[in-house]
């Protein structure tokens, strides 16, 4: 017989490995038998890893739903602050042309007028949260105040508000337009 024949004949043994053995070849993964113990501590990793990725999602809606409620109050609140500022020139027009004095019956007449329609306009401003920066005679606070001026006086302390330059106004809690004074040196 041939050598070939002689090969055929022969049954190859599979080749026992030993899982210890440094030169065996590695097993493909797709070798591998999963076993149900596996699968089952697999899934249940994902479950968790898809548990918590569900609740910080729900974590940053929440989040996000109560800055947005929170920002809508703002708004809201603050809503009507442009047009409060826009009135105070007006407003301050009102001032100057109330200081001038009355000559005539006549100019008293006007002079009441404008003066009515004067304490109608501070009395909307008061109802939708404008009130003035008390000023004169405060120490000076540059968070409502501009100090525009400085006078050394004698019988005052350093940093308190001499004269009021221009009237200063909140609007609720907020500074519409700080109070522009002269301070004390």
């Amino acid at each position: 017989m041939s050598d070939k024949k002689k090969k055929k004949n022969e049954e190859v043994e599979p080749e026992v490995v030993q899982e210890n053995d440094p030169l065996a070849e590695p097993v493909k993964e797709e070798d591998k038998v999963i076993t149900c113990e596996d699968l089952l501590c697999s899934l249940e990793a994902k479950h968790a890893e898809l548990k918590n990725t569900m609740l910080k999602d729900r974590a940053d809606l929440e989040n996000t739903k109560k800055r947005l409620e929170k920002e809508r109050v703002t708004e809201r609140k603050y809503a009507a602050m442009n047009v409060c500022r826009n009135l105070l020139t007006p407003l301050d027009n009102f001032d100057l042309a109330l200081k001038h004095t009355v000559t005539t019956a006549e100019n008293e007449a006007v002079f009441q007028g404008f003066k009515m329609i004067k304490d109608q306009l501070i009395k909307a401003l008061e109802d939708e949260g404008v009130s003035e920066i008390d000023a004169l005679n405060e120490e000076y606070d540059p968070n409502f105040h501009q100090a525009i001026m400085t006078e050394k006086v004698e019988d005052k302390e350093s940093n308190i508000v001499l004269e009021v330059l221009q009237k200063g106004y909140l609007f609720k809690d907020r500074v519409i337009r700080p109070a522009i004074v002269k301070i004390s040196e």
